[in-house]
C-alpha cells in the first residue's frame, strides 16, 4: 500500500510512450495491486483464526482504494478517477475469490 500511496503522489505518471499502452498497464498494475492488497489483509486479519473473514478484508481495500483516488485529486496532473476505482474493486473481488478457493 505504500508503494501505490507513493506512485499516486508521482505528477505526470506513464508507464508507456503510446497512450492506449500506459492506460492499460497501469490498469492491469491497479487490478494486480488491488487483488494482493486484499490478500495481504485477509492474512493479516484471519491469522491463526479457524472461521475466516472475508468481508473485513474487502472493506478495507475498497476503502483504501477510495482514499488513494482522493489523494491523487490532491496531486497536480492527478485526479480522482471512477474507472480507476472500478478496476481496483474488479482486482479486490478477483483477490476475494482466489483466496477463498484456497481457504
Amino acid at each position: 500500500m505504500g508503494t501505490l500511496f507513493y506512485l499516486s503522489s508521482i505528477p505526470n505518471l506513464r508507464v508507456a510512450e503510446s497512450n492506449f499502452w500506459d492506460e492499460i498497464l497501469r490498469s492491469g498494475a491497479h487490478f494486480i495491486f488491488y487483488g494482493l492488497g486484499y490478500f495481504l489483509f485477509f492474512r493479516a486479519i484471519n491469522s491463526g483464526k479457524v472461521k475466516k473473514n472475508f468481508l473485513l478484508p474487502l472493506l478495507f481495500t475498497f476503502t483504501y482504494g477510495v482514499f488513494d483516488e482522493i489523494h491523487q485529486a490532491f496531486v497536480p496532473t492527478r485526479s480522482f478517477q471512477l474507472k480507476d476505482l472500478l478496476v481496483d474493486f474488479g482486482g479486490t473481488i478477483v483477490g476475494v475469490g482466489l483466496t477463498k478457493r484456497n481457504n
